[in-house]
């Protein structure tokens, strides 16, 4: 198996919730972790929680946040040049859950095709419920 990293950067909990909603589905998840942006944090604490999160890990990271241009889209991204990571925005569950279902089964990993595959999931999994029933 390839190892990536996966950090995901969320306004509030929903990026530790969303891992444990992930993890009802596929059991326990290895290689991923959260980091919440709370209303009592500052962005230079925010900063540095996420530059020690990413500090700490070895191999290839993907960030994925919760809004494009957000806090947390904006320290992640700011913190491509030391870490040279990449960042993905709109993170979901069925994102999160394709994401590591493709990674634990890849031996090796394109980043650009895993990337082009989480914004496929994004993009497919909204759909209209009311319009598919018969």
């Amino acid at each position: 198996m390839a190892k990536l990293n996966i950090v995901i950067g969320t306004h509030g909990r929903f990026g530790e919730e969303l891992i444990k909603s992930a993890e009802m589905i596929l059991g326990r998840m290895e290689n991923v972790k959260s980091v919440s942006l709370l209303p009592s944090t500052s962005f230079e604490e925010f900063m540095h929680e996420v530059d020690s999160i990413l500090g700490n890990l070895e191999g290839q990271i993907l960030s994925l946040v919760d809004l494009h241009g957000g806090t947390p889209c904006n320290v992640f991204t700011a913190l491509t040049k030391r870490y040279h990571h990449d960042v993905v925005t709109g993170v979901n569950l069925p994102m999160l859950i394709d994401l590591y279902l493709n990674v634990i089964n890849s031996e090796v990993l394109d980043i650009d095709q895993v990337i082009q595959n989480c914004i496929n999931t994004i993009q497919s999994s909204a759909i209209h419920t009311n319009k598919t029933v018969q």
